[in-house]
C-alpha cells in the first residue's frame, strides 16, 4: 500500500485513515472512540472488526492495549506484521536506525552494493553530510527513517535544558514527540534504495550517524519542520577507509 500522504501525529493519521477506508477493505465505521479499539468497522466481506488506529504500529504496545481488544491495529508506519499477535495495516514502511550496531551480530554477506558504495562515497566526499541531503536524484522519495528511545529513557527524559545528553538540547516540541511517540525522525525524502543503503551500511559498519547543529543541517541545505525531527550528520568510520575512492 503506497501513499504519497505522510503524517505527523496519531490525530493527523486517523484523520486521513477515516477518508481512505477502502485502501484497508473498510465500507464503513459504526463507532469511533478513544478508547480501544478506537473503531468498530464493517469490512467490504461484511465482517465486522475491531481496529486500533497508531501513527507508529509497534506503540500499540507502549500503550499497553491488550491484544485481544483489537482485530487489526492499521497505522501510518510499521517495520512489524504483527504486534503482540495483532495483524498490521500500514500505509509506510517504517525503517529504523539501529542505535548501535551489536559487536556479537554476524556480518552481513557478500561486498556493498552499489547504491550503499554510492552513498558512502557521498559521505566521504562531503565528510560527513546532513542525512536527509543525500535525498537527491533516485535517492529522493518520500521515505522516512526514525530513530528509537527505549520506554526507559523516554520516562527519564529532561523537560528542561540541564542534561548534558543529546536530549538536554531539544526543544520541548522534540521531547513532546518522543515521550508520545518512543521516535525521533531523523532523515526525510528518501527513496527506499536510499534507506535500504543507510541502514545497511551502518549494519556494516561503515558510517555512523550522530546529532549535529540546525545551522550547519541548514549549511547542508536540510530545513525539516517535522515536531519530532533531529539533525543528524552521516560520516563514514574507519572501515570504510578501504572502499574510498582515489581523488586521482
Amino acid at each position: 500500500m503506497k501513499e504519497a500522504a505522510h503524517f505527523e501525529s496519531e490525530r493527523e493519521f486517523r484523520k486521513w485513515f477515516e477518508q481512505n477506508l477502502g485502501k484497508f477493505g473498510i465500507r464503513e465505521i459504526v463507532l469511533n472512540q478513544e478508547v480501544c479499539p478506537d473503531y468498530v468497522v464493517i469490512m467490504d466481506s461484511g465482517e465486522t472488526k475491531k481496529v486500533e488506529a497508531e501513527l507508529i504500529a509497534i506503540n500499540f504496545r507502549y500503550h499497553k492495549h491488550k491484544p485481544e481488544k483489537a482485530d487489526f491495529i492499521v497505522a501510518g508506519y510499521a517495520k512489524e506484521r504483527e504486534v503482540d499477535g495483532v495483524p498490521v495495516l500500514a500505509v509506510h514502511r517504517f525503517w529504523e536506525c539501529p542505535s548501535e550496531v551489536a559487536e556479537s551480530a554476524p556480518p552481513l554477506a557478500g561486498p556493498p552494493s552499489e547504491d550503499e558504495l554510492r552513498m558512502l562515497n557521498t559521505i566521504q566526499f562531503y565528510a560527513g553530510i546532513e542525512l536527509s541531503a543525500l535525498g537527491q536524484e533516485d535517492f529522493a522519495g518520500q521515505c522516512r527513517i526514525f530513530l528509537p528511545f527505549r520506554p526507559d529513557l523516554v520516562s527519564e527524559m529532561p523537560w528542561g535544558g540541564t542534561d548534558d545528553s543529546i536530549l538536554g538540547v531539544l526543544s520541548k516540541k522534540t521531547k513532546k514527540f518522543i515521550k508520545t511517540y518512543h521516535y525521533a525522525v531523523i532523515g526525510v525524502g528518501l527513496s527506499e534504495r536510499a534507506c535500504d543503503a543507510f541502514d545497511t551500511l551502518i549494519r556494516r559498519g561503515l558510517i555512523k550517524a550522530r546529532p549535529m547543529c540546525f545551522a550547519a543541517a541548514a549549511y547542508d541545505g536540510t530545513i525539516v519542520t517535522h515536531p519530532g525531527w533531529i539533525p543528524t550528520e552521516v560520516v563514514a568510520t574507519e572501515k570504510a577507509e578501504q572502499f574510498r575512492k582515489s581523488p586521482f
